[in-house]
């Protein structure tokens, strides 16, 4: 009776989980190997052939879903494909010949055409794959390096630009539950995620501040006992402190309540003979000085240098 029940749970939990993976990456298990023996090496640099020798529907093509791979009768320009005594020069399943899958896992938005008029070439995008000598793994521009051109080009880089809205947008790592996991990933500036891509490659801080600010805060961000050795965190990664907590007070007004002062106002640190030790530090970097005193100088500052001008 409970192994029925068991096999009850596990089948949809299985089907559930295969369902929502096709969903997240689209195409994923349905490329097969490919069984083609071929080298760009020594096509391009050998022969020394051009790309749009090859891939001649490349210029027109304005959809990421193209088929740009080309067919024997392409090959048949150079080999002679009628040749049953040669098929070994390309193919190494004799038995089983066949044109290598083609890609249709990429942007859809994506216009081959578009690019090429905008004055990038061949190489812009795939110069590592000129020095391929197998058919496989194939090597694709990836999103980080779309978005760095886009970006130093001054075009546009949202997500729209070159997904369409009806995929489904969530990268292999967000699994079911990711929203409670993905804590780990970000304190380690999620270099695993996926590829090269991190969490600010989609995600600006506020859409982490949606829920980790203020009264939308709905779990514990920090470690217990925190407030105790959060120091250190501050001195070697101060912008990671201001990713959140944007506003100083935060700071001065919680280092003000518990009496809790920098390491330099030590006992002697100002005194009204020749202002001590601050006058110096204020006069090398009055802006430090200012971001803890700015809200209180009338408290702090000004009845000592009230009078002076």
């Amino acid at each position: 009776m409970m192994r029925s029940f068991f096999l009850a749970l596990l089948v949809p939990a299985t089907f559930f989980f295969v369902s929502w993976t096709r969903l997240a990456a689209p195409g994923v298990g349905a490329r097969q190997p490919a069984e083609l023996i071929f080298s760009h090496q020594l096509h391009v640099f050998e022969e020394e052939l051009e790309c749009g020798d090859c891939h001649e529907a490349a210029e027109t093509s304005a959809r990421g879903f193209d088929n740009l791979l080309p067919s024997m009768d392409v090959c048949s320009d150079c080999h002679d494909v009628e040749d049953d005594d040669a098929c070994g020069t390309c193919h190494s399943d004799l038995d089983d010949p066949r044109e290598v899958p083609r890609i249709d896992t990429y942007s859809r938005l994506f216009s081959h055409e578009k690019h090429l008029a905008g004055g990038l070439t061949c190489e812009s995008c795939h110069a590592a794959v000129a020095q391929k000598t197998t058919v496989e793994p194939v090597i694709l521009p990836t999103m980080v390096a779309c978005m760095d051109c886009h970006e130093q080009r001054g075009l546009a880089a949202d997500c729209a630009t070159c997904h369409d809205p009806a995929d489904r947008l969530v990268p292999l790592s967000h699994t079911p539950g990711f929203v409670h996991t993905h804590s780990d990933l970000a304190r380690n500036q999620a270099l695993t995620v996926d590829a090269d891509k991190t969490c600010q490659t989609c995600h600006d801080d506020d859409f982490c501040q949606d829920c980790h600010e203020g009264d939308n805060l709905d779990r514990v961000v920090h470690p217990l006992n925190y407030a105790f050795t959060h120091a250190l965190e501050a001195q070697a990664n101060e912008k990671a402190c201001l990713a959140c907590h944007t506003d100083t007070l935060f700071c001065i007004d919680c280092h003000r309540d518990n009496l809790v002062l920098p390491h330099t106002h030590t006992p002697g640190w100002a005194n009204a003979v020749d202002g001590g030790r601050h006058r110096l530090e204020a006069l090398n970097d009055l802006a430090s000085c200012m971001a803890c005193h700015e809200a209180d100088a009338d408290r702090v500052c000004q009845p000592c240098h009230g009078g002076q001008n």
